[in-house]
């Protein structure tokens, strides 16, 4: 009685061991989603056959023993179709089965758990005393089905096992206790399984549970103490091997999990002395002086290779799963160094358009500057006093203030030319000029008004200070003397003014008011200034 509590009991650990390690497995799919659902499916088959051998040893009567056995055969077989599904996975990490795959596996499982379930009747699997009305099971022996069933499933298993051996054989250093661990994981039940066979079928107990507590505590410590799942090539399916960008998989602890090809030449090319094998190596090791100035986001980094001089631009994102657990960093490093110098042309070029470009509109204003000016005098020609004499007056209109004009013509200019000659006609109108411009207040507009006509609009002025203005201007002209060439010339001049809103409101008006100022300082006898319908001063 004792030793069939025993058996229970470690039938019950067995199955408490493979669900454990089979929700744990679930719950991490996401790591490596086949090779996951495959190490799901053996514990689940794991945790079938435990429950079925112990409610076989457990259960109170015959009938109850006989039934639990039949029961028991979808358990093993799932266990060892999953089993190979597991081996390549390890062995091909990048392998998906097809569809069809998985309906001609799932072909054994059904045909079997059909004739356990169907035995009585055709007595294939079991037969003995009691096998067709399910009584006295310890007097059962194998029927051809049970056999042929058998050598199947360990023909799976050893394609299995070769498999994992083979993922091992050509497994890197850093993944290779792992393989090894799933290795000895499988083969402890098979062993108990097939000594419990080869002796024969009789009452002692199946020890093949207790093969399963050993293998649900092997994947224990694989999984959370090996990274089964984590530290893993399982960022393979995520990289491909063809692209030119160096892509680096490093673990939470600082150790490198996987590497491309241009990842690989990278390393070789920065460092001739790095270690044959770089996965499972330290990352701070290999990267430890190009470390980005931050872990996460891109960033730009420098390096000297055997070509020389480098620039890679790094992108760094997390590797998180659907629960949100951090399963390490993937690097794409992307070399830009012909696109940097490619852009450093075409900023250069772009400068020096920039440059082109100011260059053409500080010329563009200098003809528009020359444009409006007077090539004799330098003032203002007619033109642009037309334009800014009629913004200058609206303004003045809309604030308010007062606004004065100032008309000047220069006395006896044809007896001038006529006798010291037109250059000396062009040096005296050069030299007035000068004298208005001096004389003018900074915000003044002064310009050639044609011949050897001056107009001068003065912002802010009234009617007495632009009169004033005038009056100077004409004092210091009548002072001034020009030497040329053919003699001392001295010239006077004539001047009318005409006050904003006083003489008028519009530009025609105030022209027309001053130059009817100035026509009466003609006829007062020149060398005068005057004001519209006013006396002289």
């Amino acid at each position: 009685m004792l030793t069939h509590d025993l058996v229970a009991l470690a039938n019950g650990v067995a199955a408490i061991a493979c669900a454990v390690i089979a929700v744990v497995t679930w719950r991490r799919r996401a790591l490596n989603q086949t090779f996951a659902v495959a190490l799901t499916f053996v514990m689940v088959g794991g945790l079938w056959w435990s429950v079925a051998l112990a409610v076989v040893v457990a259960a109170p009567s015959p009938t109850a023993v006989g039934i639990a056995t039949l029961v028991t055969f979808p358990g093993p077989s799932v266990l060892v179709t999953a089993f190979m599904c597991l081996g390549l996975t390890l062995a091909r990490p990048q392998w998906v089965p097809q569809r069809w795959m998985i309906v001609l596996l799932l072909v054994e499982p059904v045909l079997i758990t059909v004739a356990g379930a169907t035995n009585p009747w055709h007595l294939l699997v079991y037969r003995g005393p009691g096998a067709a009305q399910l009584t006295t099971p310890a007097d059962w022996t194998y029927g051809p089905i049970f056999w042929l069933d058998s050598a199947y499933g360990y023909a799976v298993v050893v394609v299995g096992l070769v498999l994992v051996a083979w993922a091992w054989w050509r497994a890197a250093p850093a993944f290779r206790t792992q393989r090894l661990a799933v290795l000895v994981a499988a083969l402890v039940p098979l062993v108990a399984n097939a000594a419990f066979l080869a002796g024969g079928f009789h009452d002692a107990p199946d020890p093949t549970p207790i093969g399963f507590a050993v293998t649900g505590t092997i994947m224990w410590w694989a999984i959370f103490r090996r990274d089964l799942f984590t530290f893993s090539p399982v960022a393979r399916a995520l990289i491909v091997d063809q692209i030119g960008d160096a892509v680096i998989v490093i673990s939470p602890g600082g150790r490198v999990l996987d590497v491309n090809p241009a990842a690989t030449a990278l390393v070789r090319d920065l460092d001739p002395h790095a270690p044959d094998q770089l996965v499972g190596a330290s990352a701070a090791g290999l990267f430890g002086r190009y470390r980005p100035e931050t872990p996460l986001g891109t960033n730009d980094i420098v390096v000297r290779t055997s070509t020389g001089r480098a620039e890679y631009h790094v992108q760094a994102s997390p590797l998180i799963d659907r629960r949100h657990r951090d399963l390490g960093t993937v690097f794409v490093a992307r070399d830009v160094t012909d696109v940097n110098a490619v852009m450093s042309r075409l900023a250069e070029a772009h400068s020096q358009l920039v440059q082109q470009v100011k260059t053409i509109d500080a010329l563009r204003a200098d003809l528009v500057e020359l444009a409006s000016r007077d090539h004799l005098t330098g003032l203002h020609n007619r033109r642009h006093l037309v334009e800014r004499f009629a913004d200058m007056l609206h303004q003045a209109q809309a604030t308010g203030s007062t606004f004065a004009v100032a008309l000047f013509d220069a006395d006896n200019f044809k007896s001038i030319n006529d006798d010291f000659g037109h250059l000396a006609g062009d040096a005296m109108l050069v030299a007035l000029a000068g004298l208005i411009r001096d004389l003018a207040p900074a915000d003044a507009l002064v310009a050639r008004w044609g011949g050897e006509e001056f107009f001068v609009a003065l912002p802010g002025s009234d009617e007495t200070s632009g009169l004033a203005f005038a009056e100077e201007l004409r004092a210091r002209c009548a002072q001034s003397t020009i030497v040329a060439a053919t003699g001392t010339i001295r010239c006077t001049i004539s001047g009318g003014v005409a006050a904003f809103p006083k003489a008028g409101t519009t530009v025609d008006e105030l022209f027309h008011a001053a130059d009817v100022a100035l026509y009466a300082a003609k006829n007062a006898g020149r060398n005068t200034v005057r004001l519209p319908a006013s006396t002289p001063r």
